[in-house]
């Protein structure tokens, strides 16, 4: 497996596809870039972790972007190469974005490797949200979707996260049988043993947990969480806010808090915890907010922590977006609008007024989560593995 991120923390996806190739007999490899303190090479859980000398810097311009993106890919192809010779690859995964890092699969592909091409994101769109006011961005998005496009046909066969985004790409000229769909659901290995929500006695003790966890990025909405906790302050004096992430917009964040007196309320952690750890801290949380932006990009994505809050039964309060309605209903979930921080504070309002009807909902939401639980995935992707292992 090859991805422009670290691993395991921050990487929930490739961490489960991991384990579940583990599971089924496969020898797993991981390069993977850098993290401050990580050692060089790692046993992760019986995987072979690979961490080239580059950490993501978050809030760089177009160049320093450009720059890391290359550096790694570069770095990365080169070494594929030379594990590729000592390893002999059956399979090699690569997972976007970027989409050009599918060229750390060249070597191996040459020599008779399957490519398996993971799209998280779409990175045209992605790269739409961040640059599209700036000079230029025209020809550097044509050049985007044309790299695209050529991962996808390159790629012996291409996984992704859900079906809005299957469509997309069959849209986009994929094959529809050359795509297999990998939910960004919850490995129950990870899951807390034990697990309360809205109703939970630590309520007293702990208040009114909203909670989010991520990437704290300016279209994932996060200040909007916080000026609606400002606004709910009154009418909830046991508020307390738990955010668990890093990302370019934490110091926009943090300076929002500072600005509305939420310093004794609102906790940032400022950086990513294991999955195991945040998924304990947040299973006990009175509601978990997906504050996303109303973007193109974001009405077909559906954040992990979606399924995330629905498997520990933690209620939901959510963007109102195209994908996840979807998914989910307005009977298991409490949608806002999105965009507005004003209809956030109202529905984080109505949960702490009528814990009864939000546990009745994240009930609903856990049964629903049943037909995405990540056995159904796992499954589905050994599957795939095993189809392109000529030796089966």
């Amino acid at each position: 497996m090859v991805l422009h991120g670290p691993y395991p923390v921050g990487e929930g996806r490739v961490a489960n596809e991991a384990r579940a190739a583990l599971d089924a007999g496969w020898e797993v490899d991981v390069v993977a870039m850098h993290k401050v303190g990580e050692p060089a090479r790692e046993l992760v859980d019986g995987v072979d972790v690979h961490r080239l000398p580059l950490s993501h810097e978050w809030g760089g311009g177009g160049v320093a972007v450009a720059r890391e993106y290359l550096g790694f890919t570069a770095m990365a192809t080169a070494k594929v190469a030379v594990l590729t010779r000592r390893r002999g690859y059956t399979v090699v995964h690569v997972h976007n974005p970027p989409d050009f890092l599918i060229a750390a699969a060249l070597v191996p592909r040459i020599l008779g490797a399957r490519v398996v091409f993971d799209i998280h994101d779409f990175a045209p769109e992605l790269f739409a949200m961040r640059f599209g006011a700036r000079r230029g961005f025209g020809v550097a998005n044509a050049l985007m979707q044309r790299v695209e496009a050529l991962a996808t046909r390159f790629a012996t066969a291409i996984v992704t996260v859900h079906d809005p985004y299957r469509r997309a790409l069959e849209a986009r000229g994929v094959p529809s049988g050359k795509i297999t769909v990998v939910l960004n659901s919850v490995d129950e290995r990870l899951v807390p043993a034990t697990r309360s929500g809205s109703a939970s006695a630590t309520d007293e003790e702990n208040g009114f947990r909203v909670v989010y966890h991520g990437t704290i990025t300016p279209y994932w909405g996060v200040v909007l969480l916080i000026e609606a906790a400002a606004q709910i302050v009154p009418d909830v004096p046991n508020l307390r806010v738990e955010i668990y992430g890093d990302g370019d917009e934490l110091p926009e964040v943090r300076a929002r808090v500072s600005e509305l007196g939420l310093s004794d309320r609102v906790h940032l952690s400022g950086r990513f915890l294991p999955q195991p750890e945040v998924l304990e801290r947040v299973s006990s949380a009175s509601v978990g907010v997906i504050c996303n932006l109303p973007e193109e990009r974001n009405q077909t994505a559906i954040p992990t922590k979606l399924f995330e809050y629905a498997r520990l039964g933690v209620p939901i309060a959510t963007a109102d977006l195209l994908a996840i309605r979807e998914h989910f209903s307005a009977d298991e979930v409490r949608f806002f609008r999105a965009g507005s921080s004003d209809d956030l504070a109202d529905a984080l309002r109505e949960i702490a007024s009528f814990p009864e009807a939000a546990r009745a909902r994240a009930d609903a939401a856990s049964q629903r989560y049943e037909s995405y639980a990540w056995p159904v995935s796992a499954r589905r992707y050994v599957e795939l593995l095993d189809r392109l292992d000529p030796g089966s």
